[in-house]
């Protein structure tokens, strides 16, 4: 089954693949799609951790696998990540930053209303593969931005690899001089880039964990001073996860970010202060014992 586009051109067949987000249903046709935040990809991902260019989805009828694009935060699969081609089921989910796709492969059978749910006549348009490669390969709209956000993507791919197999003074000298620029640009009032920014905070917290080296955990704790960033629940379970696997920190830092907390306004800041409060107390408990 295929139907015609609106300059009058015929659609790749029509599969029984959807993918289901923010309670909304995509049907797919046969082709290779692109996931990312850049106008280029075929499903746009407007998340600050979804890469420009994430992941690429391959379906020719029920058969589904998925790519990751040496995104820097990762492709996950029902909470696994993705580290090659894998082949996608009826069920699975998909994560890229704080986005979430849920895999339908098969007959609608889901309950589901007509509120919560796109036209499913109307497929999301493909690429043969070697469209999808001419995409890849194409520098996105905001050159400046995008190659930086690349070159970070590239940096973290090589890092995870030197990281996962334990190698750790490799991966330390790999990321040291650009962690150190961005804590100095912050430092002098610049504002980092999303990206930027997520990629600081997740590798000085991933070394300081592998290393046991607390200077990792204040490089975070300046940076999200710097920068004044709330402490979001995520951001405090990541702190504390790491604040456990050190001896101790420095604890003047610590409360250094929290005054700043407590000096700005709204409601997420006053959640911050109580979360890096119970920060505070953890790691003056360690400097005390």
């Amino acid at each position: 089954m295929s139907r015609e586009d609106d300059d009058g051109g015929e659609l790749r067949p029509l599969t029984r693949v959807r993918l289901r987000r923010r309670g909304q249903e995509l049907l797919l046709t046969d082709g290779t799609y692109l996931f990312g935040r850049d106008a280029s990809c075929h499903i746009l991902l407007d998340d600050a951790k979804v890469s420009r260019r994430h992941a690429r989805l391959n379906v020719h009828g029920d058969h589904v696998t998925l790519d990751d694009l040496g995104s820097m935060n990762g492709l996950y699969v029902n909470g696994v990540r993705v580290t090659s081609s894998q082949a996608l089921f009826d069920g699975d989910w998909i994560t890229a930053g704080g986005e979430e796709l849920e895999v339908l492969i098969g007959e609608a059978r889901r309950a589901r209303t007509a509120a919560s749910t796109v036209d499913e006549f109307t497929p999301v348009p493909s690429s043969n593969e070697e469209d999808a490669r001419f995409r890849i390969s194409q520098p996105p709209a905001d050159p400046e931005t995008t190659q930086k956000s690349r070159a970070l993507e590239i940096l973290a791919s090589i890092a995870d690899r030197a990281l996962d197999s334990g190698r750790l003074g490799d991966a330390e000298d790999l990321l040291k001089v650009t962690l150190l620029d961005l804590l100095q640009e912050a430092s002098t009032g610049q504002q980092i880039e999303p990206d930027s920014f997520e990629f600081a905070l997740r590798y000085s917290l991933r070394l300081a964990q592998a290393s046991g080296k607390s200077r990792w955990f204040d490089y975070a704790v300046d940076m999200l001073k710097a920068q004044r960033v709330a402490c979001t629940p995520s951001t405090a379970a990541a702190l504390k996860l790491t604040l456990k696997r050190l001896s101790s920190v420095d604890v003047e830092r610590l409360q250094g970010y929290l005054r700043a907390l407590r000096s700005a306004p709204g409601t997420e800041a006053m959640n911050s202060v109580a979360r890096v409060e119970e920060l505070v107390k953890e790691a003056m408990r360690k400097r005390d014992a």
